[in-house]
């Protein structure tokens, strides 16, 4: 009765579904667009500046304090990793994935303390502040801006930071940062050898400077009643006043200026020079806040320069967009929405073929409902249109009007009897309600599961389970209230052919004869069939083990391959370049704007968008490196170019193999492949206590992948480095010239890099006064031993007998993983050859056989490899979860524990239509595909619980096993077609797709594509006859006890 008063009122379901589609598009445009998720991530990064010192001295000073209190004081830790170059070091703290976000705070504000105490008692003093910054998102999108123009001066400085200034009040921007951009400061450069002729200490000027060089408030005075404040100044016209200093000089004085040059000049911040266009740049980096919308953001940047630009004459400088993700991430979510158009219109001719233009239509208002009801959640629940959202809508498509089909042909079967369509509804819900809900619920228990997913994965996908589980439940609604509803008013029945004549619907029946007939003759085929495979099961069980063998043999005997994450498209690539040791930056810039000349012509007209060069701080393979022979050259391409990053590479190879001379090496690295070791195919990270140990297994790993076809690019993270001189102070022959060790070491600084004696603020700005001597002419290291140092009685004594020196080669850094000193050995794979496993396990087993000579060194696999096996791994337990809830599903609806088995054998059917679609397709197994596969377990039972719930019920009604199973498979063969197919055809454009920017998502459609095929047709002829097997054999067994 209650069903009844439900669908009769069709107003109140009709104007439900107007509102949810009108709410629906109202959100559609206003969520937020970006490529890809973003998820919370738990790592604070530690940076520590430390001016002049080694990576061996940032190690010892800074970097192994730091982790000594991270050990003992610190929890919750999932790992932390050390890292030291060249005047820094960096330690990034990972917590453990499932902490709780006030346990994770918490944990913060203890290690934020920590540190503070540590730099008041370890860490070195007068260092700048610590940069603590926690990274909250996995994989944020970076836009990077150049700031260029024809000066490094102070108005170029000061215009560059006001761009980072005003880049981080625009909404959306989480944090700015800058490359390239110099410190200003004044400069008071002396000759070592005229102060010796005036027998002055150098250090004499530190002191001077220091001791004049002071502001402070004294206090105040009252005079008269008027209270007047007393200060010392000495930042205003600085320059003249420092040169007019006097500075004692044997019996009298000397003015500052007169034996030092004081000039304006700037010192450079970690990386080494920028150019961009010929000219001086400064790269600022503009980081998206979580949520916000990527293509406002860019637009914002675009509008910002713009306007900058059309000022540069007074600003004299320019700005460019190098990084611009806009045009790639409008053209995938249109492709990705192109894609779903063309599913829904394939969706509606299906329907349409089999059931006739207003059946088709009200089954795929479906669509429309659905998809309304997911981009309400999406937006109720603050997050983007992205890629993956529009996987699932793709993914999702063929499968919202699954329940309306069989609704709506149960409808049509209830009419076809003479029902009154109120009537018939009833009856058809009445039947089909329990089914369409359990096959509902099993498609979403088995992508719930992989909404648990970690890693990249995880991060890339997990969107997709959450968008398919809402629009399947959305779609539920539909199927079991709307369509009811909608279909009681709007669906009449047929009236048989005979009466056809004398009716006012002749016409439709006319047209809709041959609909019938190949209905008609769709079933009575198709019966016949199964009846013959019936009367032969042996025959028919063998052909089926004989199928699931050779998928056992493909996989097993690696027929079909395994392969990482496919990559996109990439429309940028680099060149690093390595120059022979104890190159200037000066000369490395030079080589590269040659490069950049000797590249031009290897690009088509209107193809290359920019190019732009850095050096002094550069990833190289999968290192940075902070040293000012390396340098990179950024090329980047036009999106509607027509080549990508890939097919340019063979060409510039060969030009540079050609004509490239005087470096020491050169790379050649894909923008997808930039950055670190975790980006490359093999990668070993190798850990230990004693670096000696780590370079004799490096050495080992070396020999067992140069052994390996296929295997090139052999790097290690740490190799290699600058040379140095290294001094130790002789404490005696110090004593014997009467100074101080201070007095000697402060005068190697001022021969070095320099001293900062104080600072100013000037328009803002600071402005940090240097101490140092000019540059020395000197080819030989060893004269730096020969500058005098003046002795308290006004000799001097030459700095190499104050002193012990030793030349060596110092490292370029050093690399902590988990409190022990690690390196890794990374290479590249030829494509088409062996996959990334199979080498893996081949140098996994070789180690083995010589781990007894490294008995303190542990290899540890990364890369590509790690994440494909971690990825495996989290399928698997995923799986086997969406097993259990299906199982649990099934057994619930059929109240038995026998029937699940049945069900979930479609499976593996499903399994080797997969793995033979692979095998014909010529496609890798990656885990993307594999992602398909545990999604496709829940699609595939789907027509084996309809097929079932059939047949039982006609057991139930005294028909026998045979009659019931036969009469089941022709009942449900239409609307197991139809769901088949719709679900096919939604997915079939992005498994057809040739886009690159598609290349992510097609094996998950490729995966779903191949098994649900496959399947469906062992649906409709093997699973009967398990149901008939597996039926006889239970009522043969029940029988006796009657």
């Amino acid at each position: 009765m209650w069903l009844n008063k439900l669908y009769h009122n069709h107003v109140f379901a009709t104007l439900a579904y107007l509102l949810v589609v009108v709410l629906g598009l109202l959100a559609y445009p206003q969520l937020p667009r970006e490529r890809a998720p973003e998820q919370q991530s738990r790592v604070v990064d530690i940076a520590v500046t430390l001016p002049g010192v080694s990576a061996d001295d940032a190690e010892k000073l800074a970097l192994d304090p730091i982790e000594r209190m991270i050990r003992t004081k610190i929890k919750d830790l999932e790992f932390v990793h050390g890292m030291t170059m060249k005047g820094t070091a960096n330690v990034s703290v990972t917590f453990k994935e499932n902490i709780k976000p006030a346990l994770y705070e918490r944990r913060v504000q203890e290690l934020r303390r920590e540190i503070q105490a540590l730099v008041a008692s370890d860490l070195p003093k007068g260092i700048p502040p610590l940069d603590i910054q926690e990274q909250n998102s996995t994989d944020p999108d970076v836009f990077e801006i150049l700031v260029y123009g024809p000066g490094n001066d102070d108005n170029f400085r000061r215009q560059a930071r006001q761009v980072q200034r005003d880049l981080q009040q625009l909404p959306g921007t989480a944090t700015t940062t800058t490359l390239g951009l110099e410190d200003s400061e004044l400069h008071i450069v002396f000759q070592p050898e005229r102060l010796g002729e005036l027998g002055i200490a150098a250090s004499a000027l530190t002191t001077t400077i220091q001791d004049y060089f002071k502001e402070s408030t004294l206090g105040a005075v009252d005079i008269d009643g008027d209270e007047w404040q007393v200060r010392v100044s000495a930042s205003e016209e600085v320059a003249a006043n420092l040169a007019a200093l006097p500075v004692s000089a044997g019996k009298g004085s000397v003015k500052l200026g007169e034996i030092a040059d004081i000039t304006r000049a700037s010192r450079a911040i970690g990386v080494g020079g920028i150019r961009f266009r010929g000219q001086h740049a400064v790269s600022v980096s503009v980081t998206k806040l979580p949520g916000a919308n990527t293509l406002a953001l860019v637009e914002q940047i675009k509008a910002y320069i713009v306007a900058r630009n059309q000022n540069s004459a007074k600003t004299g400088v320019q700005l460019f967009l190098k990084s611009d993700q806009s045009d790639e991430i409008r053209k995938a979510l249109a492709l990705m929405e192109q894609h779903a158009w063309s599913g829904m219109l394939l969706v509606l001719a299906v329907t349409w073929l089999m059931l006739g233009t207003r059946l088709a239509f009200l089954t795929t208002l479906a669509v429309p409902f659905s998809l309304a009801g997911v981009f309400i959640v999406l937006q109720v629940t603050e997050q983007s249109l992205n890629l993956s959202v529009l996987l699932g809508v793709v993914i999702v498509l063929g499968m919202l009007v699954d329940d309306a089909v069989v609704v709506i042909e149960a409808i049509g079967q209830y009419l076809s009897r003479g029902l009154a369509p109120l009537s018939a509804t009833v009856a058809a819900l009445r039947e089909v309600w329990l089914p369409v809900a359990t096959s509902s619920f099993t498609t979403m228990a088995s992508f719930l599961p992989l909404t648990l997913m970690g890693g990249t994965l995880g991060v890339l996908m997990g969107v997709v389970p959450q968008v398919v589980c809402m629009g399947l439940l959305v779609s539920l609604v539909q199927a079991l209230w709307i369509l009811p509803a909608q279909a009681a008013v709007v669906v009449r029945p047929e009236p048989r052919a005979g009466k056809a004549a004398n009716t006012s619907v002749a016409p439709k029946v006319t047209q809709d004869n041959w609909r019938r007939r190949f209905r008609h003759t769709l079933q009575k085929r198709y019966t016949r069939g199964l009846i013959r495979l019936l009367r032969a099961p042996k025959r028919t069980l063998f052909s089926v083990l004989a199928l699931l063998g050779l998928t056992l043999a493909a996989w097993w005997f690696d027929w079909v391959g395994f392969a990482p994450e496919p990559e996109g498209a990439s429309l940028g690539f680099t060149v690093t370049v390595e120059m022979p040791k104890s190159t200037p930056l000066a000369r490395t810039l030079d080589k590269l704007d040659e490069i950049e000349a000797m590249l031009m012509p290897v690009f088509k007209p209107g193809e290359m968008r920019a190019s732009s060069i850095q050096s002094g701080e550069t990833d190289v393979n999968g290192t940075l490196r902070n040293q000012p022979r390396f340098g990179n050259l950024y090329f980047s391409l036009n999106p509607d170019s027509g080549r990508d990053a890939k097919a340019l590479l063979p060409l510039v190879r060969e030009r540079l193999d050609q004509q490239l001379q005087g470096v020491a090496n050169y790379w050649l690295q894909d923008e997808a492949d930039w950055g670190a070791p975790a980006e490359k195919d093999l990668a070993f990270s190798i850990s230990g206590i004693d670096n000696r140990e780590l370079d004799k297994a490096i050495v080992q790993i070396k020999a067992i992948l140069k052994a390996i076809p296929g295997v090139h690019n052999i790097g290690v993270e740490n190799e290699g480095g600058d040379p140095e001189l290294k001094l130790h102070l002789n404490g005696d022959a110090i004593q014997r010239a009467g100074l101080s060790a201070s007095t000697v070491t402060s005068a190697l600084q001022l021969l070095t890099g320099g001293e900062v004696v104080g600072h100013f603020i000037e328009a803002g700005e600071t402005v940090n006064i240097r101490v140092q001597a000019g540059k020395s002419q000197a080819h030989d290291i060893k004269a730096l031993l020969q500058h005098p140092v003046i002795r308290p009685d006004g000799g001097s004594i030459q700095i190499g007998q104050l002193v012990t020196a030793e030349l060596a080669e110092g490292t370029t850094g050093g690399h902590h993983h988990q409190f022990e000193h690690s390196n890794t050995v990374m290479a590249d794979l030829e494509e088409g050859g062996k996959d990334v496993l199979a080498v893996t396990r081949l140098v996994e087993d070789q180690w083995r056989q010589i781990v007894d000579r490294h008995p303190n060194v542990k290899l540890k696999t990364a890369g590509k490899a790690e994440e494909l096996r971690k990825n495996l791994s989290l399928l698997w337990q995923k799986f086997i979860l969406g097993i259990g809830l299906i199982f649990l599903i099934v057994g619930a609806q059929f109240r038995s524990f026998v029937m699940p088995f049945l069900v979930l054998l479609k499976v593996p059917m499903a399994f080797a239509g997969l793995i033979l679609g692979l095998l014909i397709s010529r496609e890798p197994i990656s885990p993307n595909t594999l992602y398909g596969a545990v999604a496709l377990a829940g699609i595939a039972v789907n027509s084996a619980i309809l097929m079932f719930s059939a047949g039982h019920d006609r057991l139930a009604d005294g028909m026998g096993v045979v009659h019931a199973t036969v009469y089941a498979a022709k009942r449900r063969m239409l609307p197991i077609l139809i769901t088949s197919f719709t679900t096919l055809v939604g997915l079939l454009p992005l498994a057809m797709s040739n886009d690159p920017a598609t290349v992510e998502w097609r094996p998950v459609a490729t995966a779903i594509v191949w098994g649900v095929g496959f399947s469906t047709v062992l649906t409709l002829f093997i699973v009967p006859l398990l149901y008939r097997l597996a039926m006889g054999f239970a009522y043969r067994k029940t029988r006796p006890a009657q």
